[in-house]
């Protein structure tokens, strides 16, 4: 009788055992019939994002312009959205003007800091560092700091707007010496581009 009870149980045991190695072949086999598939367009689409280069068009007065006097800004500090960045110079190419990777790009065909005009500034909202991610969450009244070599010019953000990627009036020249900050919005999607302006307030040495 006890031979007989471990005999069956012996069997049983196969049987469960069969049943759980059918089950993990079959989930395997369903992981590699889906899985890779949707990961690899996943990883496509990320590749393609972090490859890409963010451009933004220009007016033609800004193509070859030659910019005089004072110094370039070195970095950016913009307190309310816990931005401190590099700043580096970007020129345009072939008429667009292209993002700067993990810093910000100071279009080189516009004003220094401290300079009449409107200096023009971006970087990325979603790769590349995302320095301006939260470029959007500006308010009129808060501060953005140009720091030269030798000084601190301190600009208050009066508007904040998104605008097509074709639009340029936000580069348009000023008679004050003004900054514009750009950058891709919405984030992850990029069909659009934000754009925060402000005028110059004060300057100390750096």
């Amino acid at each position: 009788m006890f031979a007989k009870s471990v005999s069956a149980l012996g069997a049983l045991l196969v049987v469960v055992g069969v049943v759980i190695l059918g089950y993990v072949g079959f989930t395997y086999a369903q992981q590699n019939l889906i899985t890779p598939r949707d990961s690899l367009g996943t990883s496509a689409r990320i590749a393609e994002l972090l490859n890409r280069r963010q451009k933004v068009a220009l007016p033609s007065n800004l193509q070859n312009a030659h910019v005089v006097g004072h110094e370039p800004a070195l970095r950016i500090v913009i307190p309310a959205i816990a931005v401190d960045s590099p700043v580096v110079q970007t020129p345009p190419v072939n008429g667009v003007w292209s993002v700067a990777d993990w810093s910000v790009g100071h279009l080189s065909t516009t004003p220094n800091p401290g300079s009449a005009g409107n200096g023009a500034y971006a970087a990325h909202d979603d790769i590349k560092g995302e320095v301006f991610k939260r470029l959007g969450e500006l308010k009129v009244g808060d501060q953005i700091r140009l720091v030269t070599q030798h000084a601190v010019y301190i600009y208050q953000v009066t508007d904040r707007q998104v605008v097509s990627p074709s639009d340029v009036a936000v580069l348009d020249p000023t008679r004050a010496s003004a900054v514009t900050l750009i950058s891709c919005t919405p984030y992850w999607v990029d069909t659009q581009r934000i754009a925060v302006q402000g005028v110059l307030k004060s300057v100390s040495s750096a």
